[in-house]
């Protein structure tokens, strides 16, 4: 269960990455993103996965980053099947995510650091 944070924190991260592009933007939203707004994505982007390389890295330490890896790629090939295949699912997969991301946050909060 320790691992799902850092994993949904990768998804979170690349989920973001790929809405700051204006063509993914477009295909969600039907509309392009502000400066603004791509601004706010880049930053939730590199703060998640920054955040997800210190939870893998704390947890095993050496083998942290070996997980880490992992999950990056296993990230950006679950958002590359969404965005390539599964655009009009999209939505609903960022709101399965966020959800995930709250839940794990909640168990990892509650069992302590």
């Amino acid at each position: 269960m320790m691992a799902l944070l850092p994993f949904s924190l990768c998804l979170v991260a690349f989920n973001c990455f790929a809405l700051a592009k204006f063509n993914h933007f477009k295909d969600v939203f039907n509309k392009r993103p502000t400066d603004q707004q791509r601004l706010i994505l880049l930053s939730v982007a590199w703060i998640s996965i920054l955040l997800s390389l210190l939870l893998c890295v704390s947890e095993l330490h050496g083998y942290g980053a070996l997980q880490f890896c992992g999950f990056m790629s296993l990230s950006a090939l679950i958002i590359m099947i969404f965005y390539s295949f599964l655009v009009n699912l999209t939505k609903l997969f960022n709101l399965l995510v966020l959800l995930i991301l709250a839940t794990s946050t909640l168990f990892f909060g509650l069992n302590g650091l």
